[in-house]
């Protein structure tokens, strides 16, 4: 990383933790409504995402109109924009008052799944507040680790890194994913990860919404070798208010980690995912490039 970089990062993170520090000092309601206006903003400014997104609700959702897939794409902006407040509130939340704002559900399934002795693969997407369902998971007080992507940002990334970690929660980069995750499930812990972003190198091809999308198959690998459960993990927000709700663990046929098998276990979770998107279209992150090539 050259000098011109290194200024240019830390700026930007000056800028960053200046603009979270401000908008998580709002009220509940008032941060969520300018939260919701800067995101329907930006939406409206960021074309090029704007023609993405459309075209992804246009693939999943073919019988949608125009003017439908427009207040659509807009009320996903809208939604990221509030989970940009309620990003910024959790940096000043303590456990306590998580735990008093945040309704979480089903947290007997994660418990129950973790006494079985060979650890648990807990699998959420990017819909509602993933980041929400990650410290409702940590704070449950189970041997918890999450795999994240790695900002380019450095600066950026340790402040975000740190953020998470405030749960209980530890953090690995995805590159050190594997190994390490193996370690954790040997060791009876839980390994969070986040599966339905496109993998740019490796990863299967697997239907999602009728189209193939490259697809991990990491959390399928992990709990066929380790043979240990797979949990859902889900988030929505709903009249200002987010729920986190745990699933009984997925049923799987026991058998090798055969590619096929991997594969089988893979389409399982996307049709879930799938599932869980068409009950509230608004909340999943349309703007990625997930059918990409």
């Amino acid at each position: 990383m050259g000098v011109g970089d290194r200024i240019r990062f830390f700026i930007e993170y000056l800028a960053v933790r200046s603009f979270y520090s401000l908008l998580g000092r709002f009220p509940r309601s008032l941060g969520l409504a300018v939260g919701r206006s800067l995101g329907v903003l930006v939406g409206t400014v960021s074309r090029k995402r704007y023609h993405m997104a459309d075209q992804n609700v246009a693939g999943a959702f073919a019988d949608k109109t125009s003017e439908q897939r427009a207040a659509l794409i807009r009320a996903v902006w809208s939604d990221l924009g509030a989970g940009l407040y309620e990003f910024a509130r959790l940096g000043r939340l303590s456990k306590d008052q998580f735990r008093n704002e945040v309704r979480v559900v089903g947290e007997e399934h994660l418990r129950a799944a973790h006494g079985r002795g060979k650890g648990v693969v807990l699998v959420t997407g990017h819909l509602g507040n993933w980041e929400y369902a990650s410290w409702a998971a940590a704070l449950t007080g189970l041997p918890i680790m999450a795999v994240a992507r790695r900002m380019k940002n450095p600066w950026v990334n340790r402040w975000i890194t740190a953020l998470r970690a405030r749960s209980g929660c530890d953090v690995i980069m995805h590159k050190n994913a594997v190994r390490e995750s193996v370690r954790r499930l040997r060791e009876g812990g839980v390994v969070g990860l986040l599966f339905d972003q496109r993998i740019t190198a490796g990863g299967l091809q697997v239907p999602f919404f009728g189209r193939p999308a490259h697809t991990t198959g990491m959390p399928a690998l992990l709990a066929l070798r380790m043979e240990c459960p797979i949990v859902p993990l889900r988030s929505w927000r709903e009249n200002g208010r987010i729920t986190v709700e745990f699933l009984p663990p997925l049923e799987i046929e026991p058998g090798p980690a055969t590619p096929e098998r991997v594969e089988a276990v893979t389409r399982q979770l996307n049709d879930m995912l799938e599932r869980w998107i068409k009950e509230r279209p608004s909340q999943w992150l349309w703007i990625h490039n997930r059918w990409k090539p």
